[in-house]
């Protein structure tokens, strides 16, 4: 069995990583950590190098990637069998694709992770997964 964990580094990250230890254990599943780093606006009408933007956006993924992959490395140590990903797209259709492409048989993921004003513009990803999917979902209540 393989789960597909999304995960923002929010603080509902930890809530979403208790449940997905106590899924693994019980069900002798495979744990994916999946992060997805949202593409970066286009700085139309910013004062910006975009070379200095490039690079920027280059380091946040790195930061990204190794937060990652020390969370699955923790999972490791704890016995599970876990991998760490981080890919970059749109929230919702990211999830949806990765799910797809590993065969999950179920997706583990926060209710809410980021503030309220960006529920109001882009929407929840929760929400946009639910409505999109045909794997199981497992919505952790922040």
């Amino acid at each position: 069995m393989k789960l597909l964990v999304a995960i923002d580094f929010s603080e509902i990250t930890d809530k979403v990583l208790s449940q997905a230890r106590l899924l693994a254990k019980a069900l002798s599943a495979e744990i994916w950590l999946l992060h997805v780093a949202e593409p970066e606006p286009d700085f139309v009408g910013y004062d910006a190098d975009p070379l200095v933007m490039r690079d920027l956006a280059a380091e946040t993924y790195k930061i990204w990637h190794r937060r990652v992959q020390e969370a699955a490395e923790a999972l490791r140590e704890e016995g599970f069998n876990c991998t760490g990903l981080m890919v970059q797209g749109p929230t919702v259709e990211t999830i949806l694709k990765e799910a797809e492409r590993l065969q999950a048989d179920l997706i583990v993921l926060g209710s809410h992770g980021k503030g309220l004003l960006a529920r109001l513009i882009v929407g929840s990803s929760c929400e946009g997964v639910l409505r999109r999917t045909s794997v199981p979902v497992l919505v952790v209540p922040a």
